[in-house]
């Protein structure tokens, strides 16, 4: 009965490792050709860029659309303090607005801005975690507190 238990824990123990390791492969793969999104800084005049995601890693965050851009930004932790061409005066923070329902503010506080003909969803995640999809359209405005 002793080795029917400790067989069994062993096997118990194999299937536990065997599934952890399964969760940690990542199911992503890259974007098809033609695949893009719109990204639009609240910059003097706004730019609007189109980003080309051919290629690129499904699992990307906005930080990766703004280092494949060219675009500077400084972070603290997955809070970006700011970004190249965007002026901050005193008062001011970095928002970011998102079409990726997954990465949409769900608390009370949510507020949303147009853009372009899409309603845009202020981010609920950081930008270093934030979702890129083909055809989403991420707004990086400013807020005064």
């Amino acid at each position: 009965m002793k080795k029917i238990i400790i067989a069994l824990l062993a096997a118990l123990i194999v299937c536990t490792a065997i599934a952890f390791t399964a969760c940690g492969e990542t199911p992503y793969g890259t974007f098809a050709d033609g695949a893009s999104m719109t990204l639009v800084l609240a910059t003097e005049p706004e730019s609007i860029i189109s980003v080309d995601l051919s290629g690129m890693d499904e699992d990307i965050c906005l930080t990766d659309v703004l280092d494949a851009e060219d675009i500077g930004y400084e972070m603290s932790g997955t809070f970006v303090n700011s970004v190249d061409g965007i002026t901050l005066g005193s008062g001011e923070y970095l928002y970011f607005y998102t079409s990726v329902a997954a990465d949409y503010d769900v608390s009370a506080w949510a507020t949303t801005v147009e853009k372009n003909g899409v309603t845009l969803t202020n981010s609920g995640v950081g930008a270093g975690e934030m979702t890129i999809e083909d055809g989403c359209t991420i707004y990086i405005g400013k807020i005064v507190y």
